[in-house]
């Protein structure tokens, strides 16, 4: 078998495993993955709403397969290709099948992943399986071959969200050198481009994105194990939030992670530095970021970085900056079983170091432990929307005002609130963040605003109306939903269940944003053009190669 194939095998096994309780039973709802049923093509997902661009372009693809495909498909299909497209990329770049296999599997199962996966992160795991295909790509074209394959991995990564391109991109940069500065500059150019739908928004929006520096100190790296945090970092873990640890971290298992990553780096570094020097110093360059959140004087400096640099903001959640780590650690335990599969007398050595990450973290396998499980909408969520699209033209407003929630039905999981994604109507909720000891502000402006009247005891009503709002759907069973459906009591009843409430409010709404089609079509549409020449590039190379009948079909 070759080594793509294989490491695609075992990718596949390893996914199967990992969400086999949540596969055919519905969509999984944690923390930050929000998927729902029928998603409208929101100016959220176009970036055309003055809204940060989060979810550009993602989930606008993602939305768009919701189209032909039933949304738990959709989502079920895009997690088990992370596991697939980690597995085979990693493969790829080693060279013997033992090798390879390993790589795989350490590439695979991660506690990275695992940590990702509960925080609700997808679009970053898709950048991290992403990452193997782009190095190995950039490899190639250091090595003289042709750059248009590289551009279009660096394109499928900037289709998975500012952070994966922006990992992508300073990874690949870090492989092909500064030299030629033409192929150099065009890597950049082109990268720059194909992340034009989220960079347009963006730099247009209007106030800027703002970053709150307290956030630089609540989204740290965390130790997750006992071995403080250079150990928790080195083996790949450190997560912020503590409640999306997978199980055994905080154990001895930890140790035995430890000792997996030092003896893959021992005996199979080399190799490695070898293939690429470039690829070993965006690991270290992304384990020092991951790190500088928490280290005393670098601190500072990420906070400078994340309020004052433009786009400065993606660094803050620094442990993610580790996949390329993640990716050098792999490919030296499959360098390191290559070279211990040799000799009989070691490999059962190499046996044991290439199973070794399942070892460490039994806690990833059966839904990380029985953490993800799979749900299905209530009706009455579809017949909130059908109200709400029944109603006249007016915001909605998602009560009560908080930024998560925690559903009975979804297993009573942590999950941002899904009715933005569920309305086809530009929904207002508080994007304020808080957490033990310190809140971290939003980026919405006319959040901010309803969180600070409320704060002052103004009437619900008046604050919504006058923040733009016609609508508010309330969650009857979360945390003070009794308090505001006290404050708007007496008001017009659109809709009404067990567990959700609409309401209008009926008087003079202040004006809000316009809708500014323009970013979508600039930044999509750039993007399309660039990935086009990009692709284009190889057309004059095959032309030359044909003979004059064959380019006239004669």
């Amino acid at each position: 078998m070759r080594r793509g194939p294989l490491g695609a095998a075992i990718g596949l096994a390893t996914g199967l495993l990992v969400l086999a309780p949540v596969l055919g039973r519905g969509v999984v709802l944690s923390y930050d993955m929000v998927f729902v049923p029928d998603p409208p093509i929101t100016g959220a997902v176009l970036g055309t709403d003055g809204s940060v661009p989060r979810a550009v372009p993602t989930e606008l693809l993602a939305d768009l397969l919701a189209r032909v495909l039933p949304v738990a498909v959709v989502q079920q299909g895009l997690l088990l290709a992370v596991f697939v497209l980690a597995g085979a990329g990693a493969a790829r770049l080693v060279p013997g099948l033992p090798g390879a296999a390993a790589a795989a599997l350490g590439y695979a199962w991660t506690p990275y992943v695992a940590e990702r996966l509960l925080i609700g992160h997808w679009p970053f795991l898709l950048g991290y399986a992403l990452l193997p295909w782009v190095v190995g790509a950039a490899l190639a074209a250091r090595r003289g071959g042709r750059l248009p394959p590289l551009l279009l991995w660096l394109a499928a990564a900037a289709a998975a969200g500012a952070t994966s391109a922006l990992i992508a991109t300073a990874t690949a940069l870090c492989v092909v050198g500064l030299r030629p500065v033409a192929r150099f500059g065009g890597v950049v150019g082109f990268a720059v481009v194909v992340n034009l739908p989220w960079i347009v928004p963006a730099l247009v929006r209007p106030g800027g994105v703002p970053a709150d520096p307290a956030g630089v100190v609540a989204f740290a790296a965390r130790s997750d194990t006992p071995l403080g945090l250079a150990g928790s970092l080195l083996t790949l873990g450190g997560i912020w939030n503590q409640a999306t640890v997978p199980a055994g971290r905080d154990s001895a298992l930890a140790v035995v992670a430890l000792i997996g990553v030092l003896a893959a780096l021992v005996l199979g570094l080399r190799p490695v530095l070898a293939d690429s020097r470039g690829l070993v110093a965006a690991g270290a360059g992304g384990l020092v970021l991951a790190a500088a959140g928490a280290v005393p004087g670098l601190d500072a400096v990420m906070r400078a970085v994340v309020v004052h640099v433009p786009g400065g903001g993606l660094l803050r959640d620094g442990q993610k900056l580790l996949a390329p780590a993640a990716l050098v650690v792999a490919l030296a335990a499959g360098h390191a079983v290559d070279r211990l599969a040799r000799a009989p007398r070691t490999a059962p050595l190499a046996v044991l170091l290439a199973v070794l990450p399942v070892l460490a973290l039994p806690g990833l396998a059966w839904g990380v432990g029985g953490r993800l499980t799979a749900a299905r909408y209530p009706a009455d969520w579809e017949g909130l929307r059908a109200a709400v699209a029944q109603a006249p033209p007016g915001q909605v407003a998602a009560l009560p005002w908080g930024t998560y929630r925690r559903l009975d039905w979804a297993g009573d999981r942590v999950v941002l609130d899904p009715l933005p994604r569920l309305l086809d109507r530009r929904t207002l909720a508080d994007d304020a963040l808080p957490l033990s000891g310190v809140t971290v502000g939003g980026e919405d402006p006319r959040a901010a605003r309803v969180t600070a009247a409320l704060a002052t005891g103004d009437r619900l009503p008046d604050v919504l109306r006058a923040a733009g709002v016609r609508y508010a759907a309330v969650h009857r069973t979360q945390p003070g939903s009794a308090g505001t459906e006290r404050a708007l009591a007496g008001l017009p009843v659109l809709f009404s269940s067990r567990d959700l409430l609409l309401v209008e409010l009926p008087g003079p709404v202040a004006p809000t944003p316009a809708q500014r089609p323009w970013v979508a079509v600039v930044g999509l549409g750039a993007a399309v053009a660039g990935l086009g020449a990009g692709i284009l590039r190889r057309r004059p190379r095959l032309l030359r190669s044909r003979t004059p009948d064959e380019r006239t079909g004669a």
